[in-house]
């Protein structure tokens, strides 16, 4: 049982790093539209829950569910691919002038990054991990909040 649960996992990460890679080639090729519609698909399928649902939950209840009964490995990259998935929508908003989501979107990503070192993992980052030192130059770090800055710190 456990290891079909685990390969049941491992398959959905990989589902959802594909659907990454279509993000970006998306988004790349000025398919904003599209590459926003496969980034909730992929949060879909992370989450195994519909949309309406899904962003019903604040991002503590997000994180928790993420890494709810799974080993460390694959709780940290369950939380990478949703900071993955942010990272790209924030992206997109920003290429669509819609400073707001694109803002927000980035400090979800980059609370997530963040979140994901706290887990302990022998592995190294996947390569989908988005790079901390870029989303902080995004936001700017005299805007994060008092929980990123100390996640910073560690």
């Amino acid at each position: 049982m456990i290891t079909s649960r685990r390969d049941y996992i491992l398959r959905i990460i990989d589902e959802v790093t594909q659907l990454i890679a279509r993000v970006i080639f998306k988004r790349r090729s000025g398919a904003d539209q599209e590459a926003l519609e496969i980034v909730v698909e992929g949060c879909e399928r992370l989450f195994s829950m519909e949309r309406d649902q899904l962003f019903r939950f604040t991002p503590d209840q997000h994180f928790a569910m993420l890494i709810e009964n799974e080993p460390p490995e694959l709780a940290r990259d369950k939380v990478l691919l949703y900071a993955a998935l942010n990272t790209e929508a924030g992206k997109i908003y920003s290429r669509l002038g819609n400073r707001e989501l694109a803002r927000a979107t980035a400090t979800n990503a980059l609370r997530f990054a963040l979140k994901a070192r706290t887990i302990e993992s022998n592995e190294p980052p996947p390569k989908f991990a988005p790079d901390v030192d870029e989303l902080v130059s995004v936001l700017g770090e005299e805007t994060l909040d008092a929980e990123m800055r100390s996640l910073l710190g560690r």
